[in-house]
């Protein structure tokens, strides 16, 4: 097997590329108001990223070829597909209640989306289903902020104490420890999102998806029922809801946004972004600088899961308890 390269991306090539300008480039905006445009190759890419340092001073590249190999791998041709796929659904379309959607219009606009009275899907296998499953876990294990808790210094006080260890040797075991809590929190998260329900939002004629360094939305940010949200291309995203399932199991209901709701999606994913959001249409620069980071929701392990047997199931997907 050939090495794997240096440079990982922590956003995979084959979604950024979905996200290219008709030059080919993503447009990066930082909190500070900087704009970049690069290729998807120099998009969303850091040094060693996934490389855990070895005792013996090597870097050992097994998580890198994990998401290459078991997630990327199987998720690219489906982004691929289900990015840009719609057909008209007759069957489905025989499922709606055409009295409802009279009587309930104003209701159904006002929540931000359109009452159509057709139906479109796109095809879904249920290798499909665990694919996109897998990969939205990953986005949430994989970016920055994630791995940035994983390797801070709290974390390698932690196992240090817990564990009765100096800080050199503390620091190869964390390495460690936090591969160990990827593969956990991944599959944690996948076995839960895998049994929801999930739609796909088409943002309407005009108006655009942004996606940003903290891509995947949880339910404690809202929106309903969706336990996650996560844009799979500038036109469409990706709604996994709670307490539904769709009535076919070999499809996806395609449903329209109004702009006001792709105005609010874009605003939260910028709230929840640690550094940057990537963008294909020109955007606000202004509205960037002025709202990133300002409500954020981490997901990521608690200190006090990183020792022992840091076994811990993945956190923070569950929204506020009332009251």
């Amino acid at each position: 097997m050939t090495d794997l390269p240096k440079r990982h991306h922590w956003l995979p090539m084959c979604h950024s590329e979905l996200w290219v300008d008709g030059e080919g480039c993503v447009t990066t905006i930082t909190g500070k108001g900087e704009v970049r445009r690069t290729q998807p190759i120099n998009t969303a890419v850091i040094g060693h990223y996934n490389s855990i340092r070895l005792p013996d001073g090597t870097k050992d590249p097994s998580l890198e070829r994990f998401f290459a190999n078991e997630i990327e791998g199987p998720v690219a041709p489906v982004l691929a597909r289900v990015g840009g796929e719609k057909r008209r659904d007759l069957v489905l379309e025989s499922r709606f209640d055409q009295r409802i959607l009279v009587r309930d219009k104003r209701l159904i606009e006002r929540d931000g989306f359109f009452a159509d009275r057709k139906a479109y899907s796109v095809a879904f296998s249920a290798a499909d289903r665990r694919a996109l499953t897998r990969y939205i876990a990953s986005l949430i294990v994989r970016v920055p902020s994630y791995k940035d808790e994983l390797k801070s210094s709290r974390m390698l006080e932690n196992v240090a104490e817990v564990l009765g260890l100096t800080p050199e040797a503390a620091r190869f075991q964390t390495d460690l420890l936090h591969v160990d809590i990827i593969h956990r929190h991944l599959r944690d998260y996948a076995e839960r999102l895998e049994h929801c329900g999930f739609v796909f939002f088409d943002a309407p004629e005009g108006t655009e998806f942004i996606i940003g360094d903290t891509p995947v939305i949880p339910a404690a940010l809202g929106f309903g029922e969706a336990e996650v949200m996560c844009p799979i291309t500038p036109e469409r995203a990706l709604i996994i809801v709670s307490n539904y399932r769709a009535p076919f199991d070999d499809r996806i209901g395609v449903f329209r946004a109004r702009a006001r709701s792709v105005r609010a999606f874009n605003k939260t994913m910028i709230q929840n972004a640690e550094r940057e959001i990537f963008c294909r249409a020109p955007f606000r620069i202004d509205v960037v600088t002025d709202h990133l980071g300002s409500r954020q929701i981490r997901l990521a392990p608690s200190i006090e899961t990183a020792a022992g047997e840091h076994s811990a199931r993945g956190p923070m997907l569950d929204r506020p308890a009332d009251g």
